[in-house]
């Protein structure tokens, strides 16, 4: 069978130039170095950030729909010093930061990857990126109105019931309870678990946020966690955690990281503080200046009753005084009148005396005239039965009866023969 085609169709000529792989590599390196230079700047998002003993990771350009990816490596000497200098900066590298890395490409014999080689960053490419990311959420707030939302919320007069949110066994949560405990006031704290660093520290805060607040035995809401690189807080810059904050009905005061560290959150709560410790404390003062204001307004209370005290006592002193005067008068009146009712005293008995014997004369010589021995005397007897009883009515007596007659110089004996009575 005949074939048409011919071995210059398949084949190139005998003169092109045939490399072997390693020969290719190296040149491809050498036209890169041509091309770049020492070295060329980049910047991207790292994704995938793995640290066995060098760092490799991923180094991500999102743009809409269209993704490119480039592997990247630091050596771990490069590593240390760059650590350092992200350090003094507040980051330190994880996934999801966007930087601006300096390097070289390189195409690696040994397993035919290329990477990019990565000898300098630049922080402030970073801190930048954090910083305009922060805008564009406290910028979203301000226009859906949340910016200043919890600050408008009521704060209990005694915040006694406090909720805290944070990782339950975090150093923040240690010192934290330590702080209230050591304030020797009554505080009821109630504690939600969260994660507050990492791929799920966004969805975990805001579903305790959520959670908290629709509890009815707090006054307040703690959101606390301890310090770290700038980027481990990233999460306190999201919209997402802002806005729970800002929906919040109960006051959230934070402690979020470093005293150089300021997130969203805390731009957004009714109160942030410098540290977990500093949150705490804000809140026991609250309390603390109450009951001394309490306790002002009761020494006052005392004071001013003792002052009406005393000005009630001097009032009453006067008033003694007076009383006492008319009370003197009084009792020098009184003893006028009785030196004079004394002195009546004195001779009324005399007087009552002859007056009495008077009436008893009076009363002798009316006596007298009645003395049955006188009246007898002017004619006069008296009759008697046997019994001794004064015969005063005539129909009271009967023939044969025995009468005993006494006049004033002797009595008579007699019989009635004969009874006779008026009108018969």
């Amino acid at each position: 069978m005949a074939h048409n085609s011919s071995p210059e169709a398949t084949f190139g000529d005998e003169d092109d130039e045939t490399f072997s792989v390693s020969e290719f590599v190296k040149t491809v390196n050498q036209s890169i170095k041509q091309r770049f230079g020492r070295g060329v700047w980049l910047h991207g998002e790292i994704q995938e950030m793995k640290t066995p003993n060098h760092v490799y990771f991923t180094l991500v350009d999102q743009d809409g729909d269209k993704k490119a990816v480039l592997s990247a490596s630091i050596w771990q000497g490069v590593y240390q010093s760059m650590r350092a200098k992200l350090a003094e900066s507040g980051l330190q590298l994880a996934d999801g930061l966007k930087v601006r890395v300096f390097g070289e490409p390189d195409l690696y014999a040994g397993n035919g990857r290329f990477s990019f080689k990565v000898s300098k960053i630049d922080p402030r490419f970073t801190l930048g990126d954090l910083i305009a990311q922060r805008e564009e959420v406290v910028k979203q707030l301000k226009l859906k109105k949340l910016y200043d939302a919890n600050r408008a919320v009521d704060l209990a007069l005694v915040p006694l019931r406090v909720g805290i949110i944070t990782s339950i066994g975090s150093a923040a949560h240690a010192d934290v309870l330590k702080t209230f405990k050591d304030s020797k006031i009554g505080f009821t704290i109630f504690v939600h678990d969260a994660r507050v660093q990492g791929e799920d520290s966004i969805s975990s805060v805001v579903a305790a946020l959520q959670t908290m607040d629709m509890r009815k035995d707090l006054d307040l809401l703690l959101l606390v966690r301890g310090g770290g690189a700038k980027n481990d807080l990233i999460a306190f810059d999201s919209l997402q955690i802002a806005t729970a904050i800002a929906n919040c009905r109960l006051p959230v005061f934070t402690g979020i990281g470093h005293e150089t560290d300021f997130s969203v959150a805390d731009e957004v709560a009714h109160q942030s503080h410098k540290t977990p410790t500093a949150c705490a404390t804000a809140v026991i003062e609250i309390v603390r200046e109450f009951i001394e204001s309490t306790e002002q307004v009761w020494d006052g209370i005392a004071t001013l009753a003792l002052r009406e005290l005393e000005l009630s006592a001097s009032r009453l002193a006067d008033r003694a005084n007076k009383i006492g005067s008319k009370v003197l008068d009084a009792l020098a009146g009184a003893s006028k009148r009785l030196a004079m009712t004394a002195q009546r005293i004195k001779h009324r008995p005399e007087e009552v005396f002859r007056l009495e014997k008077s009436s008893l004369d009076a009363f002798a010589d009316r006596v007298r005239l009645l003395d049955p021995v006188n009246t007898m005397a002017r004619g006069w007897s008296i009759t008697r039965n046997t019994a001794g009883n004064i015969v005063r009515d005539v129909t009271k007596l009967k023939t044969g009866d025995k009468l005993v007659t006494t006049f004033a110089n002797g009595s008579t004996a007699s019989t009635i023969q004969e009874i006779s009575t008026k009108g018969k």
